[in-house]
């Protein structure tokens, strides 16, 4: 994709996480390089990987606003990129197609002000227990409690909100290490412990965030996470259509054993076009008699035509 930044502007003002906000620069400096700059040997793999600094936030599996940094940082310098660079780049491939984009985008509205109700047909047991918090005395004498040893408001972000520390897949945790020598730290232990007890993933201002039934996607998949309060009915609690709709913009192909033994024989097709075609060049044999002489040597009806050639060619291409 050709690099234009009006319209490259307006596609990152339409993303959610502020994404026009810290990315415009980065999306500037590429579209304002010299032709000098673009005469770079390794300019070309520049350009195909700047696509990747227009997809949903959601799909990036590490911070590619810093690797575009990175990567703009050598062409600038007139340095070449490295084998562990270019590695990263073998890494990445290609983005998304449009449509899986699209999808993402979408949802990471959703996100972003914490809606999940599209996905979610039992809200009430969600409103029920977060009216029920909010009434409860012995939480908001806890929540004052914590407020008589600490100055929250230090701890409140840009929208007064604390949060706690984040559980992250498998329970794996970062910065878990139990430090007490600073007040900020004594806060944050205090506090987690105070969002475990009440089911919170933090406070705004004096309001608890009461956690939601969720459904989210990541760069590795799709997770639902269901809280400890929630009595949990797989039938009627969650839109499971909506769900696997969601899933699938990432273009899974569809599985099953009969399916597999069906995929594995085309690649065993594939693979024997591939060597016949490549022995029919050797005999010199060109367009239709090339076509016809492979058809004729796999022992297919004679009534197959060259789309089935060149389309097991191409899955052997994709290395499907």
């Amino acid at each position: 994709m050709t690099a234009n930044l009006k319209r490259d502007l307006e596609h990152l003002s339409r993303l959610a996480f502020r994404r026009a906000e810290k990315g415009h620069q980065l999306v500037r400096e590429f579209c304002s390089l010299s032709k000098r700059v673009q005469k770079h040997p390794d300019y070309p793999l520049l350009e195909n990987f700047y696509p990747w600094l227009l997809v949903p936030l959601t799909l990036w599996a590490v911070d590619l606003d810093g690797f575009g940094r990175h990567l703009l940082k050598l062409i600038k310098a007139g340095l070449r990129f490295d084998a562990k660079t270019k590695l990263l780049l073998a890494q990445l491939g290609s983005p998304p197609p449009a449509s899986t984009q699209t999808v993402v985008a979408q949802q990471e509205h959703q996100v972003q002000v914490g809606n999940y109700e599209p996905l979610i047909k039992q809200q009430h047991k969600f409103d029920a227990m977060e009216k029920e918090l909010a009434q409860n005395p012995e939480f908001n004498a806890d929540w004052n409690a914590i407020k008589m040893q600490f100055d929250v408001v230090r701890f409140q972000n840009h929208k007064k909100i604390i949060r706690r520390r984040m559980v992250q897949e498998r329970n794996f945790r970062s910065d878990w290490e139990f430090r007490w020598h600073r007040n900020a730290h004594q806060f944050q232990v205090i506090f987690d412990a105070f969002c475990h007890r009440w089911n919170l993933y933090g406070m705004e201002r004096d309001k608890p965030l009461l956690l939601k039934l969720t459904v989210n996607l990541t760069p590795y998949g799709t997770m639902i996470v269901v809280p400890s309060y929630w009595s949990f009915d797989a039938k009627r609690d969650l839109k499971w259509n909506a769900i696997k709709a969601l899933h699938r913009a990432r273009c899974v192909s569809r599985q099953g054993p009969k399916l597999d033994a069906i995929k594995q024989a085309r690649r065993e097709d594939s693979k024997r076009v591939k060597s016949l075609w490549q022995k029919a060049k050797t005999l010199k044999l060109k367009g239709d008699a090339r076509i016809s002489w492979v058809i004729e040597q796999c022992g297919w009806h004679s009534g197959s035509d060259e789309s089935k050639v060149k389309r097991l060619l191409r899955l052997n291409e994709r290395g499907q």
